[in-house]
Formats: C-alpha cells, sequence, structure tokens
C-alpha cells in the first residue's frame, strides 16, 4: 500500500530538520516492505527560512516541496499537497513537532486492515497551555459534536490517514482539515486512536480561542451544504411568500380604494407593497449570485494553481 504524507508548514524553520529526520526513522522502522511513501511539505508562505531549509533535504524517500503564493492557511495548504499527490492514501501530519511521527504506523495497521475507514488521532494527553489552547479545543470539539452528531474526541487533532478519492475540494470550505471528518462521518467508518501529543519547544502556536469562533461559522455553512438545493429552496421559498405578501397588500390596497374609499397613503400598505416586492427582488438576487459564485470558484479552483512546486525528487 502506497502512502502520500501531506505536512503544511509556516514559519516552521526550527523544527523542519528534526521533523523530517524523525520521520524517515518512523518510515524506516516500518516492518512491511510492500509500503511505499512519498512526503509532501507545504510551505504556506512562510516569513523565516522554512523554505530554505526544505530546500535542503536530501531525502531517500521521494519528497516534494510546494510553495503558497502567500499565507493561504492550513486547509488550503493541505488540499495543494493532495493535489500533487500520487498515491490515494493520504496521511496528515503538522509541522511543529506535537504529533510523534511514530504514531504513523500503528495508524497504518489499523487502516489497513479496514475498508472505507478514515484513521483519526485522539491527542487524550494534551500537553498545550490550558486557557490558549486546551479549553478552546475542548469547547469547539463539544459544538462540532452537537451541530454534526458526530463522535470524535478530538476533530483538531491533524493526524489523519484517509483516502483522497473520499473527498471533493470544492465541497469543503474555512476549516477543512478540522471539520471534514465530521462532515463525511455518516458515510464512512472513522477509528479514532490514541496518539502521543508532546509539547512545542520551538515555533509559536498559529491558533488560540478564536477558532472557537472560526469552527462555529464552518457549522452553520456545513448546515445549509449538507443538502446542495436546501439553500436554494429556502431562500427561493422566502423570495416566493415576499412576492405573495406584497401582492397581498397591493389588493388590499385596491381594495379599501375602490370599496371604502380610503387614500393610498391612509395606510401603511403601499410601504408593506415596496417592502416585500424588494425583499422578494433580493431573496432571488441572492440565489443568482451564490449559483454564479460557486460555478466561478468551481471553474477557477480547478484552473488556477496558487503554488509553485520548488522540488521533486
Amino acid at each position: 500500500m502506497n502512502f502520500s504524507i501531506v505536512i503544511p508548514l509556516y514559519n516552521e524553520s526550527e523544527n523542519i530538520n528534526q521533523l523530517n529526520l524523525e520521520l524517515l526513522r518512523a518510515l524506516k522502522d516500518s516492518k512491511n516492505i510492500n509500503h511505499e511513501f512519498e512526503i509532501i511539505y507545504v510551505d504556506d508562505g512562510s516569513t523565516d527560512k522554512t523554505l530554505e531549509y526544505l530546500k535542503k533535504l536530501n531525502n531517500s524517500i521521494k519528497t516534494i516541496i510546494l510553495k503558497n503564493i502567500s499565507n493561504l492557511a492550513q486547509s488550503k495548504s493541505v488540499l495543494n499537497g493532495i493535489d500533487v499527490s500520487n498515491y490515494n492514501n493520504i496521511i496528515l501530519l503538522d509541522g511543529d513537532l506535537q504529533n510523534d511521527p511514530k504514531d504513523i504506523i500503528k495508524m497504518i495497521e489499523i487502516y489497513e486492515k479496514n475498508e472505507n475507514v478514515l484513521v483519526h488521532g485522539y491527542r487524550k494527553n494534551r500537553n498545550d497551555p490550558f486557557l490558549t489552547k486546551v479549553l478552546p479545543s475542548k469547547i469547539a470539539n463539544y459544538i462540532v459534536r452537537k451541530f454534526t452528531n458526530s463522535n470524535i474526541l478530538d476533530h483538531g487533532c491533524s493526524l489523519k490517514i484517509f483516502d483522497k478519492r473520499m473527498i471533493n475540494a470544492n465541497n469543503f470550505f474555512g476549516d477543512f482539515h478540522r471539520l471534514f471528518a465530521a462532515q463525511i462521518n455518516k458515510e464512512i467508518k472513522i477509528i479514532e486512536v490514541e496518539v502521543s501529543h508532546r509539547p512545542r519547544t520551538k515555533g509559536k502556536s498559529k491558533y488560540g480561542f478564536e477558532r472557537v469562533f472560526r469552527v462555529f461559522i464552518d457549522l452553520i455553512f456545513i448546515k445549509f451544504s449538507r443538502n446542495e438545493s436546501s439553500y436554494f429552496y429556502t431562500i427561493g421559498f422566502l423570495g416566493l411568500l415576499s412576492f405573495f405578501l406584497s401582492l397581498t397588500s397591493f389588493i388590499y390596497m385596491v381594495y379599501l380604494k375602490i370599496f371604502v374609499g380610503k387614500s393610498f397613503i391612509a395606510t401603511p400598505l403601499p410601504v408593506l407593497f415596496v417592502f416585500f416586492a424588494l425583499a422578494g427582488l433580493i431573496f432571488f438576487s441572492i440565489i443568482l449570485m451564490l449559483e454564479s459564485l460557486k460555478k466561478m470558484f468551481r471553474e477557477e479552483n480547478t484552473k488556477i494553481k496558487n503554488f509553485t512546486i520548488y522540488k521533486k525528487d
């Protein structure tokens, strides 16, 4: 079985050499000679020497190095890495050394024994500051479980193994790397595996309490996108209802004028007529705009590459 290991990096120059060394050792220790690996490092627009150190790597295992055109965030970096991967089986690993590369081997063993499965890491014993990392993670995990009916304990663990054919990049947005398991948990089997978690000793964390708000926003969109036509019919219904109320206001306004002799301006009906008519137009304009944006996004996503391949061994 062949695996592509995708590792997003942002200002992790202090960790690259040790990470690469530990990863090579872990893969070498794999007793299954049928494994083929490639390593894909994705530099997410780092401002330090991350790219410089990556270019100096001289691995015996095939290594691909990408650099995003700018800081596109971790999720887009992961998708870019998957885009250039040569193998269907994807392993995601963080570049901050808090995940132990040795855990990859035991996760592979579980992955090979199951079909249509996502093997997901579970950091039971977190080595992070409680207020800035652990507490926000607990809150975010609780919100995700409530919104998606997911049973995953640790959605934030980046260490995962899955078949890339189970995902469609056009259907994901926001923190893809954090929430895609929750989005597909009803379609495939998800196995959580307890993995070790080490304290960060070099570099700076890129996440804090703001992740709770980002996760909450993403979950709102997930609710609408679960059924691709749901937003179309929901907004369309509101548009039709607005037009109906506008027409009702107009008919009643005319009735009062002809049969009761009330002036148009003697009632709020003209205002309601205009308000609901404009509301209907706005709702249908939103549908057209969303459909146009979705089409444009899909076209651009397939044509334009927002990364450069610097090294491909």
